[in-house]
């Protein structure tokens, strides 16, 4: 009975390995199975590229030649395509188009627009770009405010983007910035440990200047964690705290102006995430006042426009409360009104 079963088992086997190769469909065969016959083969997509290429050289190279990095967003209105699909949508004469209509532009945006960036976005955009940053939020904030792309839920494709974005600026943060803690015997700016620290410090401003950029595209929450949590407090407070930065001030300036405005609109408190920073700004603060009397009238005055400086970085994050302590204590009344320090949405 045994023998028997082996010999059936063998048998199958050997009818298997009979069977004709195509049988079982290749990867390929899966892929293209729902597919015209037209474009059931790579060989014969590419063959529509090249009468493509032949007979419309100039729409061939707009399109495949368009790099969103490099490009301004109005340029990618500029091309024939979107032109003619923007008269259908919005043309003269359409005004009673049905709503099915007026998404016509926005899908086909977000259908074949929407995945050329993202490839852009995982395999060429540096994040450190000030260049490549602007143009790709650009056009990203354009894209939303024309066409309402990514507004409310967000399609396949612009969850795609959003999250590849995110990805991209996580992975800058990770590979990119890095900072060594050298013993005191190497705080001297002139020696290479701190000139490389002072490198680091501004490479890291520059990243939170191009992240800033993506405010209202990305999700607030992870926004918050790369710029607050991953770049300023991780990094950008120890610099500052360290002692080491040449500029401190501006260094601080250049911190708060890249802070997204959003975060801020309507607010007379100081995020929690900022409080590390805030607590800088005061000790700076604190310690430039002390100085006042024991020093001539021109070192006052430039002890006095520092902390002016100060006092404008916390009025840009909100911290009225501090701004007023400072002001009494110092008498800095003045500065309050003329500067507008309590009141930065009207600014």
């Amino acid at each position: 009975m045994f023998i028997s079963l082996v010999e059936v088992t063998v048998q199958s086997e050997e009818e298997d390995e009979q069977l004709p190769h195509h049988s079982t469909p290749s990867a390929e065969e899966v892929v293209f199975s729902d597919v015209h016959e037209d474009f059931s083969d790579v060989r014969r997509i590419l063959s529509r590229f090249e009468v493509w290429r032949g007979s419309y050289t100039e729409s061939y190279n707009t399109l495949l030649g368009w790099n969103p990095l490099q490009n301004s967003s109005s340029e990618l209105e500029n091309l024939q395509w979107f032109t003619a699909v923007e008269t259908f949508c919005y043309g003269h004469g359409h005004e009673q188009l049905e709503n099915i209509d007026r998404k016509t532009l926005s899908n086909i945006i977000e259908n074949t627009v929407l995945p050329k960036m993202t490839v852009f976005v995982e395999l060429v955009w540096d994040p450190l770009s000030q260049q490549q940053s602007t143009c790709l939020s650009d056009l990203c904030h354009r894209l939303k405010e024309d066409y309402h792309i990514f507004e409310g839920e967000l399609s396949k494709q612009g969850q795609a983007l959003t999250e590849a974005v995110i990805q991209r600026l996580k992975s800058c943060v990770d590979e990119e910035l890095f900072f060594p803690l050298f013993p005191q015997k190497y705080k001297d700016s002139t020696c290479r440990q701190q000139q490389f620290r002072q490198k680091q410090t501004w490479t890291a401003i520059k990243l939170l200047a191009n992240m800033g950029k993506w405010d209202t595209l990305l999700p607030v929450t992870s926004l918050k964690e790369l710029i607050l949590d991953k770049v300023l407090n991780q990094y950008l407070v120890i610099a500052l705290t360290t002692g080491t930065l040449t500029s401190p001030f501006l260094a601080c300036k250049k911190i708060a102006d890249s802070l997204p405005v959003s975060w801020f609109t309507g607010v007379t408190t100081c995020l929690p995430e900022l409080q590390n920073f805030k607590n800088y700004l005061l000790h700076t603060a604190d310690k430039l006042t002390s100085q006042f009397q024991f020093v001539n009238s021109l070192f006052l005055f430039f002890c006095r426009s520092a902390v002016v400086e100060l006092l404008q970085v916390l009025s840009r994050i909100r911290c009225y409360e501090s701004i007023r302590t400072i002001a009494e204590k110092y008498h800095f009344e003045d500065v309050l009104y003329s500067q507008q320090l309590l009141n930065q949405d009207l600014v």
